[in-house]
């Protein structure tokens, strides 16, 4: 692979499903280091979502992200979905590509990576699914916190993005322990209290200089209200009420 990398040392890549907080996370990120708000996944917005037929190359797509970044953060940086990680790993190498996504691990092998998690699997899938219903994906796009209260909730379907969260946090695990990655983990829950301090092990490991002594504000702010709060409850409550009647059947 002979992709000039010589304007992205010590690359900082961001691992994360959807609705982990994983945006405000990398906001929080160049916002400490002292740079404006960038789209934190310049590979799916930049590349994936203008090439439907995978013809562009990796070269060409590397450049076209690298291009993106330059000047909007202190260390080339992208967040990427493992849905889609597997398309980039091919265009890396589309010989040794498997299900590992090897080539995309060994082409960002002096990176430091970065698990973003969220350990409430249900408020997850809650946030998830109010989301999808009323396409409001973060703070800016309502004016109150008033916005999910007329929703209808289907417990089924909210299972159906449990087990899908489940399934790729899960795969996420699987690859960095395929690939040799001890990575940094953060967690949601953490970081919505613990601004900016959770970011400290993430900027020592990467040797990037952050405000921690004077933080700017936070630019991002979590989404979910009381209401969320009660469905993950009741998502929750369904999901132990579905193992305890699988016992039972079981049991006969």
């Amino acid at each position: 692979m002979d992709t000039d990398k010589s304007l992205a040392q010590t690359p900082v890549i961001f691992c994360a499903t959807q609705r982990s907080g994983s945006t405000m996370v990398v906001d929080d990120f160049v916002n400490l280091a002292g740079y404006e708000r960038s789209e934190s996944e310049a590979f799916y917005a930049q590349v994936l979502a203008h090439d439907e037929n995978g013809a562009m190359p990796w070269q060409k797509a590397y450049e076209t992200v690298r291009r993106f970044r330059e000047g909007k953060g202190p260390v080339f940086y992208d967040k990427v979905m493992f849905h889609y990680l597997h398309k980039l790993s091919r265009k890396i190498d589309p010989v040794a590509h498997d299900g590992s996504c090897a080539p995309f691990a060994k082409f960002f092998s002096d990176a430091t990576w970065v698990f973003i998690r969220r350990a409430n699997i249900f408020e997850q899938s809650v946030s998830k699914y109010v989301a999808e219903e009323l396409n409001i994906w973060d703070k800016r796009a309502t004016k109150d916190d008033q916005f999910n209260l007329s929703m209808e909730f289907n417990v089924e379907k909210a299972k159906g993005y449990a087990r899908a969260l489940a399934k790729e946090d899960r795969r996420w695990v699987w690859f960095f322990r395929k690939n040799g990655i001890t990575p940094i983990e953060i967690y949601y829950e953490d970081a919505v209290e613990n601004f900016p301090h959770y970011l400290a092990p993430l900027f020592n490991a990467a040797g990037v200089d952050g405000a921690f002594d004077a933080p700017p504000e936070r630019r991002m702010q979590k989404l979910g209200n009381r209401r969320n709060v009660v469905l993950s409850d009741i998502l929750r409550d369904s999901t132990i009420r579905d193992l305890m009647l699988k016992s039972m059947t079981s049991e006969g």
